[in-house]
Parts: structure tokens; sequence; C-alpha cells
């Protein structure tokens, strides 16, 4: 962790403040986390002229319960005295940050629900996950002097509605639209040997089986064969690795490549024809988003936020953990180039109108002044 460093103030004397102090924690590897992703791009907008932004950043996972870093993190927020700490997730990382918060009194923290562990279906240490759902998750909205979600499912479900009163609304993920995707497209896909007569489909996903990577491996094997290749890229790594490239490597007629972490999925979605999203839940993916900002069809499964940006245009939900109902929407995607446009177009609307960047910001920007002011 490498924080910005500020003067330290003697305990008496109130540092002199030029803009509110925010301290942004977030968690995990670059290009395998979406909130670390947003982080990184809230540091690099324009709110960096109206806040001052702290680093509060973890590389690794929590085991359990992890002193040395909990020290760490009250250090670092006692020097700095926040105005208000933004805590991104729950799970073990997310209730680090939070005691971390209130052992060094701040007076404000944030927490934005990303995801929880109990929608957790496969793998995992179920002993270890049945404390976090009952014990860390609960602790750490409880802890929080103010609640967000990342969209309108998380915001509805009980365990979220259970903390109404400090609910101050849903921040939407937000992704930067590339200016023009067409320009480069012949490069990037002649970069991945991939002809013009060849379909690229596209999963940017952690590899565990929670992404239903097992229901696409299905879904591959039920498509009948077409002229030219079809291809499917895989950005990503994880736990289930070996499983699931078993499991793709039985996909027939689909060359399927397991490219691993990937700081360059914006040349892969420019180069892909078909986003495939079969994930078994979810809350707002930036994956999805992004791919969507490409211009890119997506068939995707019936959960969480996948519903609510699918809803308004730009690909097909299907029944989450269906092989046959995602063959049959992915099928006629992959011999229709014209339809491929039409919906890649529309989704590309949808998210300058909604799931943009600057829509992110504006709404970041209004909790933190509503949560400054005392207003929320």
């Amino acid at each position: 962790m490498q924080p910005v460093s500020r003067d330290d103030h003697g305990p008496s004397t109130p540092p002199v403040r030029a803009r509110p102090v925010v301290v942004q924690h977030s968690a995990g590897t670059p290009g395998a986390n979406g909130p670390l992703t947003a982080v990184g791009r809230v540091l690099d907008s324009a709110l960096s002229e109206r806040y001052e932004f702290v680093r509060m950043h973890q590389v690794g996972g929590n085991g359990g319960l992890n002193v040395p870093l909990l020290r760490e993190w009250v250090r670092l927020l006692r020097r700095v005295r926040p105005d208000l700490v933004h805590v991104r997730g729950l799970q073990n990382e997310g209730f680090h940050g939070v005691v971390a918060a209130r052992l060094a009194g701040c007076p404000r923290i944030l927490v934005t629900v990303h995801g929880t562990v109990r929608d957790l279906r496969h793998g995992g240490n179920t002993w270890r996950r049945a404390m976090l759902t009952s014990c860390a998750e609960p602790a750490t909205l409880r802890m929080a002097s103010h609640v967000a979600t990342v969209c309108e499912y998380a915001a509805d479900r009980d365990f979220v509605r259970a903390h109404a009163g400090r609910f101050v609304g849903v921040i939407p993920n937000g992704v930067p639209l590339p200016a023009d995707v067409g320009a480069v497209r012949s490069s990037r896909r002649a970069a991945l040997g991939l002809g013009r007569e060849d379909v690229a489909m596209i999963a940017v996903a952690r590899l565990n089986w929670d992404k239903g990577f097992g229901v696409l491996a299905d879904a591959l094997r039920r498509l009948p064969p077409r002229p030219g290749r079809r291809v499917l890229l895989v950005a990503g790594d994880g736990p289930d690795r070996a499983g699931i490239a078993e499991a793709l490597a039985d996909a027939h007629g689909t060359e399927v490549r397991l490219l691993g972490n990937r700081l360059d999925v914006p040349d892969l979605l420019s180069a892909a024809d078909i986003f495939v999203f079969p994930t078994l839940h979810e809350n707002l993916s930036n994956a999805l988003l992004e791919a969507m900002a490409h211009a890119l069809p997506v068939v995707a499964s019936a959960v969480g936020g996948n519903v609510e940006v699918l809803r308004q245009g730009g690909g097909h939900l299907v029944p989450a953990g269906d092989p046959v109902a995602f063959a049959a929407a992915l099928e006629p995607l992959l011999d229709d180039a014209a339809e491929r446009r039409h919906l890649g177009e529309t989704g590309r609307k949808v998210v300058h109108d909604a799931y943009s960047l600057p829509v992110m910001l504006r709404s970041l920007d209004d909790v933190y002044q509503r949560i400054l002011r005392g207003a929320a």
C-alpha cells in the first residue's frame, strides 16, 4: 500500500482544509477487480480538484482478522484526519476498512455494496462464508455512517434495506466511452489472428464457477457448425481456471483462448463481436458496461444489475444456469452481423445515457456533498 502522504498535525491543532479529504479504500490487483478500476477512474477525474483523495489500498485478501493491517490503516487515518472514508465492498476487506475507520475516530464512513458472499454458489470455505455472511458483512454495514449501492437490485435487498435510515442512494458504475472503436478494430483483430469472417465472442470475468463458465461451456457444445472460425476469448484468472479450461476445451467447433488477467481489455473488446456473460449472480458489472461501451451485443443471464441495464436494450437476457436458452440466444447473433451492429449501437447509447463515467462521477459527487453537508 502506498498512501498519499500529508503533513501530520498535532492532536490539538485542526488541519487547514483547502478541500475535503476523502479516503478511497480499495482491494485487489489491477486487471482483476472492478471496484479497484472504479477507484482509479475517480482518482484520475476532475473530482481530484474538488477533493483531496488519499489511497487506502490492500493488495491481497484477508484470511482472517489482520491486526497489522488494521494498525497501519489506523495510523494513516489518524494522520490524514479525513472528512470522509469511502469503503468499497463488504466481505473481509470492507470489514477491515470500516473497523480501521472506527478505531481512528473518523466521523463519516460511506460503504458501497458491490457484492456479498451470501450469493456464492460454488467452492470456498463454507465456515468462512458463514462467518462473513452472519458476522463481518452485517457488522460492516452497522458500523458505516452511510450506505450506498451500485444498482437498484442491491438497494432492494433485505440486508441493505435493514439500513434504510443510512441509505444515501445508488451510485452506478460508470465507464469511459471509446472515441472510435471502428478505427482500430482491424488492427486489433489482426494482432489476435482473427480473420474477416471469424466471429469472436469474449468473456471478461474472474475464473470461478459462479461466473457461469459451466453454463457457457454447455451452451457452446449445443451450437451448430458454421462457416468460418468461432473463437472465444476469455480475459481473467481465478481459482477454478483448471476446471474451467477443461470444460471449455470440450466446446466443439469453438476455439477457446484463456488469456489470463489483462490490462488491455479495451483492445480485446474492440476486436470482438459478441460479449457473453453467463454469471449466476451479479450486482452491476463493469465488464458488462465496458463491453456495451465498445458497441458489443450482449448475451447475459437475467440476474441482478444485468436486468436493469439490458432491459434498456443492447442484448439478450436468458435465465441463469440455462445453457439451452443461452445457446438459443447466442446462435442467431453468430450469423447476423447486422443484428450485432444494431444491438451494439443500442447498448452503447444505454451506457452513454446512464452508465458513462460522467454519470458516475456526478452521482458520486452528489452523495459526497450531501454527506459532508450533513444532508444525508
